[in-house]
């Protein structure tokens, strides 16, 4: 059995058929997130201007109709206080996010709730299934485990 090599994305063999400025602009990312760009990079290079005012405008204007919602179609279930720290039980389609709209979803969840903004200014993400931490959410940043 001989060692995995690494995965080519260069020349294919009807390279060779083709005049060279078939392939001028044909240079695309087909997904926002490609596997090669370390996460940070990512995600600030994408929409850097985003704010969670714009997913709440987009639903109508209630931020709370948003988050609801959110638990409805299984991307959040539900939330509860461990101590003095918030805890937010993701659901199963969270997983089905990018990593760009889950740092989305819970940057809304901060920005509508105000969690930041009280100690501890942070929160923990809670698995719906194993109820096991896959993370926290602080200062603006999503750190999942």
């Amino acid at each position: 059995m001989s060692a995995p090599t690494k995965a080519d994305g260069g020349g294919k063999l009807l390279d060779l058929w083709w005049w060279p400025s078939h392939w001028v602009n044909q240079d695309f990312v087909p997904h926002f997130e490609n596997g090669t760009d370390p996460h940070n990079t990512q995600w600030n290079s994408i929409n850097k201007n985003w704010t969670p005012q714009e997913w709440i405008t987009q639903d109508g204007g209630d931020p709370f109709r948003l988050v609801n919602r959110w638990v409805k179609v299984g991307i959040l279930q539900d939330r509860y206080m461990d101590g003095k720290v918030p805890v937010v039980i993701v659901g199963p389609n969270f997983y089905h996010l990018s990593g760009n709209d889950k740092r989305r979803v819970a940057a809304t969840v901060d920005y509508v709730y105000n969690i930041s903004t009280r100690a501890p200014g942070m929160f923990y993400l809670e698995d719906w299934k194993t109820e096991e931490r896959i993370g926290y959410y602080t200062n603006r940043q999503l750190i999942l485990q």
